[in-house]
């Protein structure tokens, strides 16, 4: 009998759903990295867990955002990066308030904002049960072979995919236009360095700059490659010894204006990691090292994307084609 019932049981697990939510009228059952939760149909209210990735998106599709995280100037002033300078938005507007820093999140005020729904990063979830505790909160991860899948999967909880679609659809005839006007660059190499603290820097990845050149047909160069092979998204630190090997056709670097940082800083930052860098790669001497402002380089937001491409258009177009 015991068996029977054993048999019976795993007869009717397997025909159902594994975990199914059955979530109350006005939501639906949301998987993203940290599992399924049951979330509005429609935000009213959402705050997002991180300025430059999550409330920029939310922000520039329409989506109705009442806190953020942000961050704190030299001068002790409170931002939200590239949100202020793409949008105009700050936290003394009224708009959208302040939910604290990544590091220090002002839980009691996520409270007072009465959000309906919270959206962070993968990251985010290792503090997970205080944002569940506020409201519905879903964590969407990065994923570095399909980096539009974040954006994307933000505007599917936040409720706004139709709008995220035609901007998209935007951007993509933006790009065609783009590749019309630069196409030697269709299999050049290049490689994203940066100089901080002293250090050489070289990435994988680098957010929008990293899909924006893809998309316009280049390539990583050997070092980025490699790590990119390995699973790394961003960068790492490497030696000073394999600047060789950052050889390629084009160079990228940034400079950030929220720091305050001159077009010429970044090259000098660079010096300071390694004595006359320059000279060794053939792309700065021979006027290919392009640098770009940081809050354009790292988002998703389409009009980051549409930047960069008018950016590297007009630098790649007046730079001069690599020789040979």
């Amino acid at each position: 009998m015991k068996t029977k019932l054993t048999v019976l049981c795993l007869t009717i697990c397997a025909a159902s759903p594994a975990l199914a939510l059955d979530c109350a009228d006005g939501q639906r059952a949301f998987t993203h990295a940290g599992g399924e939760t049951c979330i509005p149909e429609q935000a009213q209210r959402i705050i997002g867990l991180h300025d430059q990735s999550v409330t920029l998106t939310l922000v520039e599709l329409g989506a109705p955002v009442v806190g953020s995280h942000g961050r704190v100037d030299d001068d002790g002033q409170l931002y939200m990066r590239s949100v202020d300078l793409l949008f105009g938005l700050d936290f003394d507007s009224g708009q959208i308030g302040y939910a604290g820093t990544w590091d220090q999140m002002d839980f009691e005020a996520m409270v007072a904002m009465t959000p309906d729904l919270i959206i962070g990063r993968e990251y985010d979830m290792e503090t997970r049960d205080k944002f569940e505790a506020i409201a519905p909160t879903v964590f969407i991860a990065d994923t570095p072979t399909g980096p539009m899948a974040f954006p994307r999967e933000i505007a599917d909880a936040a409720g706004v995919s139709d709008t995220y679609e035609a901007q998209l659809a935007i951007y993509e005839a933006n790009l065609e236009r783009a590749r019309f006007a630069l196409p030697h660059v269709q299999g050049a190499t290049y490689s994203k360095i940066q100089g901080w603290d002293g250090k050489l820097e070289v990435y994988a990845g680098y957010g929008g700059l990293t899909k924006v050149l893809a998309d316009l047909g280049f390539a990583r160069g050997t070092v980025g490659q490699r790590m990119a092979d390995r699973g790394v998204v961003w960068g790492e630190e490497v030696s000073a010894e394999i600047l060789p090997e950052l050889e390629a056709d084009y160079l990228f670097d940034t400079y950030t204006i929220a720091y305050g940082d001159t077009l010429a800083d970044p090259a000098s930052r660079l010096n300071d990691a390694v004595p006359g860098w320059c000279d060794f790669l053939t792309a700065c001497t021979e006027g290919r090292y392009i640098v770009l402002p940081r809050e354009y380089a790292t988002g998703f937001s389409f009009t980051q994307l549409n930047m960069l491409l008018q950016m590297i258009t007009t630098n790649v177009a007046t730079s001069g084609a690599p020789h040979g």
